[in-house]
């Protein structure tokens, strides 16, 4: 029944669920998408001025229901001042596709980072539409020692499909350590025709091999929980996140850094 009515709201309000900015890892599903308390390769999708060399993976059942499965990847590296990142997520379900692929560059100047993303978006729903779009989002980061502020707008260039306009979304994120094995990140998200939401998060370093996230969302409200497990150069994510009226949405990620 959950997934009957999840898929005639995408079908009957096709538009607005495009670009549906849903969270594309297991460490954003516990951070409620805040990405500087924990940076992974994903981070580019969120702010493309994040730098973080390495491959992650990852697969979600949206909503525990099994007809909703949600993939990632993504690839990050480092030359010079320099970041190159690529990545792809993939919404599928007989009624209803969503493809998101994206590069992104970034350059990085003493504290500060400057980067920038080209998306590609493709979106089907059964017998109603089949189209695809470009999109650029923006992102800035400053780092100083240990407080860290990033700023990006996802859709920067307004972008339209099938003559309606793309949510444009505004991020900003602020991170502090508090000690050598914990911090605390603030943000605010604001998207066209929404309220803000303000979001908290928390990690904390149990052990060099075991990390606690955890993280609040005010409007609407969720609550995400996660576990990463490092083994040297691999990490093994698995989250959880509430949903006011939806079932709990179990992520895991494998990040493998270089």
């Amino acid at each position: 029944m959950k997934l009957f009515i999840i898929i005639f709201l995408l079908f009957c309000t096709s538009l607005s669920a495009i670009d549906l900015h849903l969270p594309i890892s297991a460490v954003q599903n516990a951070t409620s998408g805040l990405v500087l308390i924990y940076p992974s390769p994903s981070a580019a999708s969120s702010n493309p001025a994040c730098s973080f060399t390495g491959i992650e993976t990852s697969a979600t059942y949206l909503f525990s229901l099994e007809d909703l499965p949600f993939y990632n990847f993504n690839v990050q590296y480092g030359y010079r001042n320099f970041g190159f990142s690529i990545g792809s997520s993939f919404l599928a379900h007989p009624l209803y596709k969503e493809n998101n692929s994206m590069f992104s560059l970034n350059y990085t100047y003493y504290k500060f980072s400057i980067g920038s993303s080209i998306r590609y978006l493709h979106n089907m729903v059964k017998g109603y539409h089949e189209d695809s779009v470009i999109l650029a989002d923006l992102g800035l980061l400053w780092q100083n020692g240990n407080i860290s502020t990033g700023l990006s707008v996802c859709n920067v260039t307004h972008s339209r499909f099938l003559e309606e306009q793309l949510p444009i979304v505004y991020i900003w994120e602020s991170c502090f350590s508090i000690t050598n094995k914990s911090s605390l990140s603030l943000g605010l998200e604001k998207e066209t025709d929404f309220d803000f939401a303000f979001k908290i998060a928390c990690r904390y370093d149990v052990h060099k091999v075991l990390s606690i996230l955890s993280s609040y969302q005010y409007e609407p409200d969720r609550i995400g929980v996660g576990a990463i497990f490092n083994l040297k150069d691999f990490s093994i994510c698995y989250s959880v996140r509430t949903h006011q009226y939806l079932s709990l949405n179990h992520y895991i990620s494998l990040i493998y850094a270089f």
